[in-house]
């Protein structure tokens, strides 16, 4: 067994406190010093059904109520031990949260040579891979969680917070995911790994471009691959079976219908003005062009008003010097039908355009940097199409269907790739920002997160497949296959799908509607284990023979 310490130095730990730990708990230990973060006197109110009295003390409940809905979600064998503080931290930072050590080749792994986060390694082995001594020390935690003190933080359970607040549960909920597992150990930057070794995360992370995984690239082309904008996606399987329940239909986006083949490119949608429609807006584009001052030269900021011909067109119109809504305005009394605001340095995916004005009345949205650059070297006579693109569900790459992975260019260092991509509706709670319609879900019909765990081992069933290629979780692992009462002796074989001998014939119980449609069933299936090579013809007979006698 190899272990890996990342991004933490071994060094005592002070001021920690928390309460005595049982064996598959999440513990919190709070690492703030008296009087500030878990520890704050500062008098509060109760609120959405969070009862503390002190700041310290909502915040304490908080993190526990977080702890608590992993906990009876993941039902973890080992005690997962949290090291938790609240502090200053950087800027448009709400929280962070990871992995303390990596585990390899250990008891229960599923897969040989590659990392894994401490908590999934100690569930998977059932044994406490770095047990505490005395005085405790940073190895003896699994995740190591840091929360703002900066932000007016909402500190009920009922996903009830006010316009300037952030739901601090659900920051919660998303960081502790990160520690659990949804977090690859890959150098974003240059691709490098530690110990040049495969992790978990990248075993399922599939550039679709090239159509390889991460474990399975070099360092140049993971790190090429991390900023291959909506072309990076997950590929478990349990995540791939859940997207359609989950997803819905319809992605803001630009086409341009010029191009051969037609190009589908990102966009942010506004929070002004009409929105996109499925129905969309079809138009040319013209650059707007305005003046700089009164005697000055033509600019494409759109700050004053435009003097170019943009009635009934699709104005491109360049970021800088003066908010959305006035650019968009201006464009507007011109007679546009419609902006593109072209992002003024190289971000890809595109952010939304914020801002407020209840008389803009016309639809725009961002675009690249890259993209518009492309578009204003084709000028003139292209066309392009605004609109909510329905034949894709919104969160889904263009290419294999899968969910997508957050690429970015340029890389963003903690937030690629380790975050699925913002596009996803409904928003979903591992999106690299934290949404307002986001509740407390974490698994399906509303959110993907836990079927991502599920990939990465988190409800392993032990029968050598490992679970984001497994496609029958829970096997029916016994030497044998038996139905009912009924012991046919037939090797009970595990497949390449995960799915045993057993598991496969026992869907007909689900399915059959009676007894005879039941045997019926039983017949077909064996005949395709029996073409398939995995059970020859006696133990076909021995299968149907038990299936006869089930009542």
């Amino acid at each position: 067994m190899r272990r890996h310490l990342i991004g933490l130095t071994v060094a005592a730990v002070l001021g920690i406190s928390g309460s005595a730990s049982a064996q598959g708990h999440i513990i919190i230990f709070k690492n703030n010093a008296p009087g500030v973060g878990f520890n704050d006197p500062t008098p509060a109110a109760p609120v959405g059904g969070n009862p503390g009295t002190t700041l310290g003390e909502q915040r304490t409940n908080v993190f526990l109520r977080a702890a608590a809905i992993w906990e009876a979600k993941l039902h973890p064998k080992q005690d997962i031990r949290v090291l938790a503080a609240f502090s200053p931290l950087g800027t448009n930072v709400l929280g962070s949260a990871g992995a303390i050590q990596i585990f390899s080749n250990f008891q229960g792994a599923e897969l040989p040579n590659t990392w894994y986060p401490v908590a999934l390694a100690k569930h998977l082995a059932n044994t406490d891979l770095n047990p505490c001594g005395t005085p405790l020390t940073v190895l003896c935690f699994d995740i190591n969680a840091r929360f703002a003190t900066t932000f007016n933080f909402y500190m009920g359970f009922d996903n009830n917070e006010g316009a300037g607040q952030q739901d601090l549960l659900v920051v919660i909920l998303h960081e502790l995911a990160h520690g659990l597992g949804f977090a690859n150990f890959v150098n974003v930057s240059n691709g490098t790994r530690p110990s040049d070794m495969a992790d978990v995360y990248s075993e399922y992370t599939l550039d679709v471009t090239s159509n390889q995984v991460w474990n399975h690239m070099t360092n140049a082309e993971r790190q090429a691959s991390a900023i291959n904008v909506r072309h990076v996606s997950w590929n478990g399987v349990n995540v791939n079976a859940a997207v359609p329940t989950v997803l819905k239909p319809g992605e803001p986006s630009l086409l341009v219908l010029t191009a051969n083949p037609v190009l589908a490119l990102p966009v942010g949608d506004a929070s002004f003005g009409a929105p996109l429609t499925s129905t969309g807006i079809t138009g040319e584009v013209v650059v707007a062009l305005d003046a700089a001052n009164v005697d000055g030269p033509l600019t494409t900021d759109g700050c004053s008003p435009i003097q170019n011909d943009v009635a009934s067109k699709i104005a491109l119109i360049d970021r800088g010097t003066c908010g959305f809504v006035v650019k968009v305005k201006n464009a507007q009394n011109a007679g546009a039908k419609a902006v593109l605001i072209a992002d003024n340095v190289q971000s890809s995916p595109p952010q939304g355009l914020g801002g407020t004005d209840p008389t803009i009345t016309i639809t725009s949205v961002r675009i690249a940097l890259s993209d518009a650059n492309a578009i204003r070297a084709s000028l003139p006579g292209v066309t392009v199409k605004m609109a909510i693109d329905e034949s894709v569900l919104a969160g889904t790459d263009r290419v294999k269907g899968l969910m997508m992975l957050a690429a970015f260019n340029p890389v963003i260092t903690g937030s690629s790739i380790s975050h699925f991509e913002g596009v996803a509706s409904p928003n979903q709670l591992m999106e690299p920002a934290i949404n307002p319609d986001l509740t407390t879900a974490v698994d399906t019909p509303r959110d993907l997160t836990t079927k991502l765990l599920t990939d990465i081992g988190w409800f392993s069933d032990k029968d050598g497949v490992p679970d984001g290629a497994d496609r029958c979780l829970a096997s029916d692992i016994r030497p044998t296959v038996v139905i009912q009462d009924c012991d046919t002796g037939v090797t009970n074989v595990v497949q390449a799908d995960g799915c045993t001998v057993s598991d496969v014939v026992s869907q007909c119980t689900a399915n059959a509607k009676n007894h005879g449609d039941y045997v019926s069933c039983v017949a077909q299936t064996s005949d395709g284990l029996r073409s398939l090579g995995v059970i020859n013809v006696t133990d076909h007979g021995k299968i149907q023979s038990c299936a006869a006698r089930a009542r």
